[in-house]
């Protein structure tokens, strides 16, 4: 028996507008969410990951709409690893296949 589970959530803000296209007779939407490591370095700077994500079909057509860059998203999906080659030579990308996203409300200062 197999045991096979790739679920992912993430939360971050959004590092640039989505980017929408028709393929086939479904829309796509690809954005990035930059998300701080939880701790500092020794200059007491943080790292930040931007993670890629890409939604297929209606809900790619909400995001388009309604996600801008900078705004604080929960995204839930999958992690999925794609290969492909460029110019003789084998590559891979790391993204999330997202299946639900929620705009959360920015905290305020106090």
């Amino acid at each position: 028996m197999a045991f096979n589970y790739n679920h992912i959530t993430l939360v971050g803000r959004l590092a640039r507008d989505p980017e929408s296209e028709k393929v086939g007779d479904t829309i796509k939407a690809s954005f990035s969410i930059a998300i701080d490591r939880p701790w500092r370095k020794d200059d007491g700077t943080k790292e930040t990951d931007f993670v890629s994500v890409r939604l297929w079909g209606r809900l790619a057509e909400t995001a388009s709409r309604s996600l801008k860059k900078d705004a604080p998203v929960l995204v839930e999906g999958r992690l999925q690893i794609r290969e492909y080659e460029k110019n003789g030579e084998r590559r891979w990308i790391s993204e999330v296949v997202g299946e639900n996203f929620q705009i959360l409300k920015p905290l305020t200062e106090k």
